[in-house]
């Protein structure tokens, strides 16, 4: 027996599967799956989700001995890799970076997790499409629908590319992946104070690439500017000292404050003065630095247990949903003790969906204590990551908690993703908290069915699906 507790960042749930296999070859992942063609299976990754998107009671397999990454030149200069399912980001990128100065076309705020992983639950950062997006090829191990017999597939165009580009672990065991790679490039920085949404989306034209926070109790923005500029091979010491600043500054220092404050003292009043008073101070601001692309839109979140939400808004709902988060979150803090409790529009859509007395409820019971985060991320040609089929950029709104035990925030989180995902035709995150079912999510992803479809295709037993894709995608 194999116990495997999901401690990474959330440490929210585990479970006991049967086995846990790492195969060396494709051949033995085939055989893995002719030996359990008639019960569940699901692979690893890195282990760095928040959702149950891995649990299983019978089959995980590591593939960590999938982690190769071969680099092929075109005479034109493009440069492609094809990378193990199992290669973590990080050291992709170390790789590409030593073998051609070639980078990724889009990372994640995080390297750890596997490409195969990440690509699954469309992992994205801020002002491109997700890393799905980008992928040219699938080579995946699944189920022949006629011999039920497991077989290599290589998905490389039409549905069942865009299906396999980020599937949930629903179209089989990914063995590796074919990318085209970008030149690397530096990233100018700069974070700049925004008393308003307008004001923080005012220069998202001429720095792409930015992220904002919505700073709670203070309800002021935060900015980081950024854009993509020419690479150099140098590293100036001005971009290192930021650089050790934002790890030991905010990644440490910041995190182990909010932590004190939240889980230590439980201080809901010193929460707000901080964020009203003192948070803004500590950042940097309206200086530039450039550093290298993948040093400046990665963080180092995984160093410290947290839970994460985030709901994808699209663009032209942004306003409505900004002010839609700040009015529920004063609520739960209980913050406006004079007047209505919330602004007549607010008040009058949750009426409208049946939900204003459930917010009413729950009035005071929760504090929120991080960052809001918003990121623009782009359509992607796929069937079901969070901007599928979209015509307009998403944003994604993502809410982070480190106080445990986690009941109120789950109260807080749940609340604003069916209210948002009715009101706003909000998408979650597949691999962060996602208390919706496929009831409430059908409607919002055209292609579902086409996605369902497919992979029955190539898994028509059900081995790959586990109760969470059931709950989300397959129940009808």
């Amino acid at each position: 027996m194999h116990n495997v507790v999901i401690k990474t960042l959330a440490a929210m749930f585990q479970f006991t599967p049967r086995d846990r296999c790492a195969p060396t070859t494709e051949q033995e992942v085939l055989d893995i799956l002719d030996r359990h063609s008639q019960g569940k299976i699901r692979v690893a990754g890195a282990l760095h989700a928040w959702s149950p998107v891995v649990a299983v009671d019978e089959v995980l397999l590591d593939m960590r001995n999938f982690d190769s990454v071969e680099v092929e030149r075109e005479a034109d200069g493009t440069v492609w890799a094809v990378i193990g399912g199992g290669c973590q980001i990080k050291h992709l990128l170390d790789k590409l970076h030593a073998q051609c100065e070639a980078t990724l076309p889009s990372v994640g705020l995080i390297t750890e997790q596997t490409i195969a992983g990440a690509i699954s639950t469309a992992t994205h950062g801020s002002g491109k499409p997700s890393l799905s997006h980008f992928i040219d090829e699938v080579r995946a191990a699944a189920y022949d629908p006629h011999t039920h017999k497991a077989r290599i597939y290589i998905f490389n165009q039409g549905p069942e590319l865009r299906a396999a580009r980020c599937a949930l672990g629903c179209m089989g065991v990914i063995l590796s992946v074919r990318i085209r790679c970008v030149c690397r490039y530096d990233v100018v920085e700069m974070a700049v104070a925004a008393d308003s949404l307008e004001a923080a989306l005012a220069s998202e034209n001429q720095f792409p690439l930015q992220q904002f926070y919505l700073l709670p109790h203070g309800w002021c923005y935060l900015v980081q500017r950024r854009a993509p500029v020419e690479y150099s091979l140098k590293r100036g010491w001005r971009a290192k000292l930021y650089r050790a600043y934002w790890l030991f500054g905010i990644d440490v220092s910041l995190h182990v404050i909010i932590k004190a404050m939240v889980s230590g003292l439980k201080s809901r009043r010193l929460t707000r003065f901080f964020y009203r008073h003192i948070l803004s101070r500590l950042v940097i601001k309206n200086v530039p630095f450039v550093d290298h692309a993948d040093l400046t839109l990665t963080m180092e979140h995984e160093l410290f247990k947290h839970l994460e939400i985030e709901i994808f808004v699209p663009a032209r709902w942004l306003p409505e949903a900004a002010r839609f988060v700040r009015a529920v979150l004063e609520v739960f803090d209980d913050t406006q003790t004079r007047g209505p409790v919330l602004e007549a529009k607010e008040a009058a859509a949750l009426v409208r969906i049946g939900m204003h007395s459930e917010l009413m409820e729950n009035r005071g019971t929760f504090t929120h204590h991080y960052p809001i985060t918003f990121r623009r991320v782009l359509p992607d040609d796929t069937l079901i990551s969070m901007t599928s089929s979209a015509t307009e950029p998403y944003y994604a709104i993502s809410f982070i908690t480190y106080v445990e035990p986690r009941d109120t925030f789950f109260v807080m989180a749940s609340f604003l993703a069916r209210s948002m995902t009715t009101l706003f035709d909000a998408r979650l995150h597949w691999g962060k908290y996602f208390p919706l079912r496929n009831a409430d999510i059908d409607h919002l992803y055209p292609h579902l069915a086409e996605f369902r479809a497919i992979c029955r295709q190539v898994d028509p037993d059900g081995v790959f699906q586990n109760e969470f894709t059931q709950w989300v995608l397959f129940a009808q």
